[in-house]
C-alpha cells in the first residue's frame, strides 16, 4: 500500500488505533507484567534460586542457582545469571507495546538471557570463543550462543492464539507456560552452565 494510503487509512482509524494502544498500555501490560513476575518467581522459589522477579518490565526479572552467586558481594552479584530479554523485531525496531513483543509482531519475541557480573564484555566474548567444546553443546540443547555478539540466550516462543485466549479469560497462566518450560530447560542444562561458571571463574581478573 503506498505511504500515502496507509496515511489516510491511520487517520480514518485513529480513535481506534489510539484507544487499542491506550489500552495495551494501560491495562494489558499490567496483567503481563503480573503474570510473568508470578510465573518466574515461583519457579525460582521451587528450585530454591536467587533472583528478583518485579511486576515491572522497566525493571530486571532476573534468577540463578545459590551456588552461581559471587562471595563477598554486597549486591545480588552472580558468575552467571539469566535474565527476561527482548527480541527486537525484523527491522531492528522494538515494537510499541509489551504486547506486540510477547504475541511476536514482525519478529519481535521474549527470552531468557545469560549475563555476568564478573567479566566485562570484551573479557566474556574472549572466554565464549574460547569455550567451542561448551558452546556446542549448549546449543545442541537448544541455546542461541553467538560469541561475536556475547549472546548466550534461550529464546521462548510464546502462542499468540493462546495469549489471545489468555486475554479472553483473563488468566495467563496458560499461554505463558513456555517460560516456565524455559526454566526448566535450564535447569536441565545445569551440568554444562555449571562448567562456564568455573570457565568465569578461572578467567576473572584478580
Amino acid at each position: 500500500m503506498p505511504e500515502p494510503a496507509v496515511g489516510a487509512v491511520i487517520v480514518s482509524h485513529i480513535d481506534e488505533l489510539e484507544a487499542a494502544l491506550r489500552y495495551a498500555n494501560s491495562t494489558m501490560e499490567p496483567m503481563l507484567e503480573k503474570a510473568v513476575a508470578a510465573l518466574i518467581d515461583d519457579k525460582r522459589r521451587a528450585l530454591g534460586w536467587a533472583g528478583e522477579a518485579p511486576a515491572d518490565f522497566d525493571e530486571t526479572q532476573w534468577f540463578a542457582p545459590e551456588e552461581w552467586r559471587m562471595p563477598q558481594s554486597d549486591e545480588n552479584d552472580c558468575y552467571l545469571s539469566f535474565v527476561l530479554d527482548t527480541v527486537a523485531c525484523l527491522d531492528g525496531h522494538e515494537p510499541e507495546t509489551w504486547v506486540g513483543t510477547i504475541a511476536g509482531f514482525a519478529g519481535a519475541g521474549i527470552r531468557f538471557s545469560a549475563t555476568t557480573d564478573a567479566l566485562g564484555q570484551r573479557d566474556w566474548k574472549a572466554l565464549l570463543r574460547s569455550q567451542g567444546p561448551l558452546i556446542d553443546e549448549l546449543v545442541d540443547r537448544g541455546f542461541l550462543c553467538d560469541p561475536k555478539t556475547g549472546d548466550v540466550a534461550l529464546t521462548i516462543p510464546v502462542d499468540k492464539q493462546a495469549l489471545v485466549a489468555g486475554f479472553e479469560e483473563e488468566d495467563l497462566e496458560a499461554a505463558l507456560e513456555p517460560l516456565g518450560l524455559a526454566i526448566d530447560r535450564i535447569q536441565a542444562a545445569r551440568t554444562t552452565l555449571d562448567r562456564l561458571v568455573e570457565a568465569i571463574k578461572a578467567a576473572r581478573k584478580p
